[in-house]
């Protein structure tokens, strides 16, 4: 259909609502000079909206009723949102001003556009758009009267910037003759073509809805189950963007939505499902007047039917006992019930991640396995990879079929591992609405203690401390096919475990992009960097030209597996290093403790069971060892993350307090912070939750490796300064450096007497390094 074509702006994509056509031309000169503001930025450029108070009638009559409208006329790329914006933006707020006695009628929003900038959604107008309402006069006014609107908006494109303006406009009252309509009728009469047709004048559907509790409280989760299901027409569901046009969200401020899914059926039914999590008032009040529903666009008989849809919320106290639904909308057929009688349907297809290109996954693809391949030169995976090259090399008599066999199994080890790591993902995203990522598994400290245990025993077992028979010299000579084919499984399983903490700067561009792809491609991408990480090894097995080129056996390899064994001391380092950040230096001591008496376990069985001991003293020295680690880990083990602070205390962290190893670590920001890291360099950002630009920024510029790497190898303290809601001090910042509004960045040197470094709206990981580079 041609109102698909959506434009290519340079704040992303945007498709217009189906059915609808350009506002008409309108000469808006004749506007009086109060009723037409465009706002001044700090640097006296007009602002990038223009407001206008428009009538319908050039004057008006007593008891009569007219349309009083607010027109904002946008820059070219540039959009304001809609009442219910997405997951960025701020909708248009109007509180309007009539002459006393008036009635004012609901405010009707037009349908709105769908914009999408790499993957984050709103909806809003581009352009220009008319926001109106219906005022009903009374029927005892004379002479003039003066209407007035204060409207306040969010406008953006690459920057977001706030804007109002006050607008008042006085008419002639008329008492006799014919009232002339003004030139600005057919802005009304084109808006009013975009509103949603009122419920009660539909028979083409019908709509059902519940809530998944009989209240909420502050802090609850619940959802939101609205059915729309045909009456018997011709019923046409277009999806498109996620099933827009067909479904559009609606939440009111009380609440956030975490998620949607929406539900189509072989008998036509949409079934949508909106998960909702309660909030309160920044007072610690409950909200009022809370809603959630959703606005459908669905084609009925080749015609476009708009129709919006509201079901109250309503909020209680925390310790207010709230009942469960019993709604069959909430229940395993939920999706499958019908308007009329006759068996239930089962769902057709549930909705599906937004589509994508499979070309433009390649290059990705392409970046997976390139960094899958530079793990293996990392400190945690590169003494594993030498210890099995060196096991070939030792065993130089066997043939080249036993090779292959061993860099066959060594890749399956690997990429069953890599796979089993993205199943795991998949289901905690998909089943447990748990938002996993690459090397999720280090951030609980029972993972990251277990594995610093395996690292330490093996690089106890280099130093000849004792022997692990899977890993031994004697085994790998001896063992059989079988047995030996397991050893190299193992091995690439054991590599895995070791590789996902690291990320190298290839593999954390791919698997960036995986995460947000649906979870068959999420899959396919740890497939593909696990083959990176095994093609060194399975290339060394499988070409018989570079085996020739390896080292022979000799008395050389014994001090070399020493030697690795201090690499893998230096792993077991930077293990305790990460717990001490997720459990404190309480943590970070008993797990020293608890590996001091490992060794000596490890001590005890290699002194007392050895491979020359007997099978008994093998047995007790061992169960004796076990138990003193079991004893120590349980009475020093800490397993249990520190809480972090729930506050901004005014306290100063250091940078060398920092901990950057999953994501920058903000600190608020405020004026005295910044005073008292005098001789420090800081990084502010000036963000906001409803800046789209901004969310695109910190998700693939200021959260990526090389950004945190750079902060922390130059003492930066980073700073976030939250512009969500209004704060003056903010404010003053912005406008000291001629900016109207987010995002901004700005790196202040540790020397206070060099320039402060403005960085631009569009940031690239180069342009933030450069900067800390300079700063420092």
């Amino acid at each position: 259909m041609t109102w698909l074509v959506g434009a290519a702006l340079a704040a992303g994509t945007a498709v217009h609502a189906p059915g609808t056509e350009a506002a008409p031309e309108v000469a808006l000169d004749g506007v009086p000079e109060s009723a037409d503001v465009q706002p001044l930025d700090p640097e006296g450029e007009p602002h990038q909206v223009r407001a206008r108070l428009l009538l319908d009638r050039a004057e008006v009559r007593p008891g009569e009723t007219v349309r009083l409208g607010v027109h904002l006329e946008q820059k070219t790329d540039w959009h304001t949102y809609w009442v219910s914006p997405g997951e960025v933006g701020k909708p248009t707020v109007i509180d309007w001003t009539v002459p006393e006695g008036s009635t004012v009628g609901e405010r009707i929003h037009p349908a709105p556009a769908w914009f999408e900038l790499s993957g984050i959604i709103s909806y809003g107008y581009e352009d220009q758009v008319l926001h109106h309402v219906d005022v009903t006069l009374p029927d005892d006014i004379s002479g003039e009267v003066t209407f007035g609107a204060t409207a306040d908006w969010l406008v953006c494109e690459i920057q977001c910037i706030p804007g109002e303006a006050e607008l008042t406009l006085t008419v002639p009252v008329a008492t006799e003759g014919q009232v002339q309509p003004t030139p600005w009728v057919a802005l009304f009469d084109h808006a009013e073509g975009t509103f949603p047709t009122p419920m009660l004048e539909i028979d083409a559907f019908s709509i059902e809805s519940a809530v998944s509790t009989s209240a909420v409280r502050p802090d609850d989760e619940f959802q939101v189950a609205i059915r729309l299901a045909p009456t018997g027409k011709e019923f046409d569901l277009v999806e498109e963007h996620g099933h827009w046009p067909m479904f559009t969200p609606i939440a009111s401020p009380g609440w956030m939505m975490m998620d949607k899914s929406v539900t189509v059926n072989d008998d036509g039914s949409v079934l949508v499902l909106l998960d909702g999590y309660a909030l309160e008032n920044e007072d610690g009040s409950l909200p009022t007047d809370q809603v959630a529903g959703a606005l459908f666009q669905v084609e009925v008989d080749g015609e476009w039917i708009r129709a919006e849809y509201r079901t109250p919320i309503e909020f209680v106290a925390a310790d207010t006992e709230v009942l469960a639904s019993t709604s069959p909308l909430f229940g395993d057929g939920a999706a499958a019930l019908t308007p009329t009688e006759g068996p239930a349907v089962e769902p057709a297809n549930v909705e599906t991640p937004k589509p994508f290109s499979i070309l433009d996954t390649l290059p990705y693809l392409g970046l997976a396995f390139l960094g899958g391949i530079l793990l293996n030169i990392m400190p945690c995976v590169l003494p594993v990879i030498t210890l099995k090259l060196y096991g070939l090399v030792e065993q130089a008599h066997i043939t080249s079929e036993e090779r292959r066999k061993a860099g066959t199994f060594y890749t399956l080890g690997i990429m069953a591992s890599f796979g089993a790591l993205a199943g795991v993902i998949v289901i905690l995203q998909q089943v447990m609405d748990f938002q996993a990522g690459w090397g999720f598994q280090f951030q609980y400290p029972p993972y990251v203690i277990g594995l610093a245990t395996i690292v330490f025993a093996f690089g106890l077992s280099l130093f000849g401390v004792f022997e692990i028979p899977a890993f031994g010299e004697d085994s790998m000579a001896q063992a059989s096919d079988k047995e030996g084919a397991m050893g190299y499984f193992l091995t690439g399983a054991f590599a895995t475990l070791l590789a996902t903490p690291c990320s190298a700067p290839f593999l954390g561009t791919g698997m960036g992009f995986a995460f947000s792809l649906p979870w068959p491609m999420l899959i396919l991408f740890f497939l593909v960097a696990g083959f990176g990480l095994a093609f060194p090894f399975f290339l060394v097995t499988f070409i018989p030209a570079l085996y020739r080129f390896m080292p022979q056996p000799g008395a050389w390899m014994e001090t070399a597996k020493q030697f690795l064994g201090f690499t893998l001391m230096a792993t077991t380092v930077w293990l305790v290093d990460v717990l001490a950040a997720q459990t404190g230096t309480d943590g970070a001591f008993g797990m020293l403790v608890f590996l001091t008496v490992v060794a000596l376990g490890a001590w005890i069985f290699g002194t007392w069971g050895g491979l020359a001991a007997t099978r008994r003293s093998q047995l007790l020295a061992a169960m004796f060892a076990i138990l003193l680690m079991v004893g120590a880990g349980w009475k020093f083990l800490i397993t249990e993350t520190q809480a972090a602070e729930d506050c901004d205390d005014g306290s100063i962290v250091a940078s060398a307090e920092l901990d950057f190893s999953e994501e920058v670590p903000w600190q608020p920001f405020s004026e005295d912070r910044i005073a008292q890291l005098d001789g420090t360099p800081v990084f502010i950002d000036f963000t906001a939750e409803w800046c789209l630009t901004c969310k695109v920024n910190e998700k693939n510029v200021l959260a990526t490796q090389t950004v945190r790497d750079s902060m922390k190898a130059n003492g930066v303290v980073p700073l976030k300064a939250d512009w969500t809601n209004r704060d003056d001090t903010i404010t003053e910042w912005l406008k000291r450096y001629g900016k109207a509004g987010v995002p901004f960045y700005l790196v202040i040197p540790a020397d206070r007497s060099k320039e402060a470094i403005a960085l631009p709206e569009v940031i690239t990981p180069d342009i933030v390094t450069e900067s800390l580079d300079a700063a420092s």
